[in-house]
């Protein structure tokens, strides 16, 4: 990956994936730990990590586990709540397929930097497409295409119903498609190998209205408070968004370059340099995380100032208000006194 990006990816969209690892007896911390993702990552679903460590974390657990379906069980199980409950719920609430749809492919980039989605009307037929931030032969590729795929999927099964099934899906991978996969999606014609991710259906399904079984109790989405080191967007600059990768991890103590590093995929070297041409060093990145993370406590929580220091890898709570008064210009009390006088008002 060029150091010039940084593709990273909403944790929400891992969560699956844990939940059902977990249920089936599979310990996930070491592979959580062997793809450099922080240990509480289910804990803050909307924080942001590498896409290819995302990647590969599915990818490693399906070797472990010695199963090439894993993707789909998870995807097809998980139906909507794969997009993550915000970007869920604003799908949900589109009066017809095509509005969902055009909401999706505005949405899908703040779920995944460097991912985007799009649709062709072509005479009687709608391909519905996503483009994944790398190529086939990436770890956890083939398990991951799956996430796309699946996702446009259930947002058409919100007007279509919960056992409809695309007339084709083509995909990226060469390998073959799990025996699971055939037998749910039935007469679906599954391409593999092709130079597009896509999902078919007739163009007459775009003007569909929501799709309620009168027994069916309301769509349900699961409601996860925002946590500190969470965002909503990903950040468009290389340093922000190493920031952004970088929060989850100061609860494991304060990030060593060497992480910074293997988050970016490249060397210690070649990530200062990259940094220098941004007039940034390592420690300026680390300070601007800090800051993020500890003001967001501040105005978002009721923490104790030195749970704040240690939330934000400081050894020291005197260390942590003198630097947080450099970059504040006021102590952290007098921060949340502000903010809170402001929205007060």
């Amino acid at each position: 990956m060029p150091t010039s990006s940084l593709p990273i990816s909403h944790a929400t969209h891992l969560v699956p994936f844990a939940r059902f690892l977990d249920r089936i007896g599979s310990p996930i911390e070491r592979g959580l730990e062997q793809m450099r993702l922080p240990g509480n990552l289910i804990a803050v679903p909307d924080c942001y990590v590498p896409t290819k460590s995302l990647f590969g974390f599915v990818g490693h657990m399906a070797n472990k586990e010695g199963t090439d379906d894993l993707g789909f069980r998870v995807c097809d199980e998980a139906g909507i709540e794969l997009l993550g409950p915000s970007f869920a719920a604003q799908v949900s609430r589109s009066p017809t397929l095509l509005h969902a749809v055009e909401t999706f492919c505005r949405l899908v980039g703040q779920e995944a930097s460097q991912f985007w989605s799009w649709y062709v009307e072509d005479q009687d037929e709608v391909r519905f497409y996503v483009h994944r931030t790398f190529k086939p032969g990436t770890l956890g590729y083939t398990q991951t295409e799956w996430i796309g795929v699946m996702a446009m999927v259930a947002v058409v099964r919100l007007f279509a119903g919960p056992s409809w099934a695309p007339d084709r899906i083509s995909l990226g991978t060469s390998k073959p498609v799990p025996r699971i996969a055939m037998e749910t999606l039935g007469d679906t014609r599954i391409l593999t190998a092709q130079p597009d991710v896509y999902i078919a259906f007739p163009r007459s399904m775009l003007s569909l209205r929501r799709w309620q079984d009168a027994s069916d109790p309301p769509l349900q989405l699961p409601h996860t408070a925002p946590t500190p080191c969470g965002a909503d967007k990903a950040a468009t600059d290389f340093g922000g968004r190493l920031a952004q990768c970088l929060a989850p991890h100061f609860g494991d103590g304060y990030p060593h370059i060497a992480l910074a590093a293997e988050i970016a995929d490249t060397s210690i070297r070649t990530l200062q340099r990259r940094l220098a041409t941004l007039g940034l060093s390592y420690s300026d990145v680390v300070s601007r995380t800090r800051f993020d993370v500890a003001s967001r406590m501040l105005t978002q929580t009721d923490a104790p100032v030195i749970e704040i220091a240690f939330a934000t890898a400081y050894s020291d709570p005197s260390h942590f208000s003198r630097a947080f008064r450099r970059l504040a210009g006021v102590s952290p009390r007098e921060y949340r006194w502000r903010a809170r006088q402001l929205s007060a008002e």
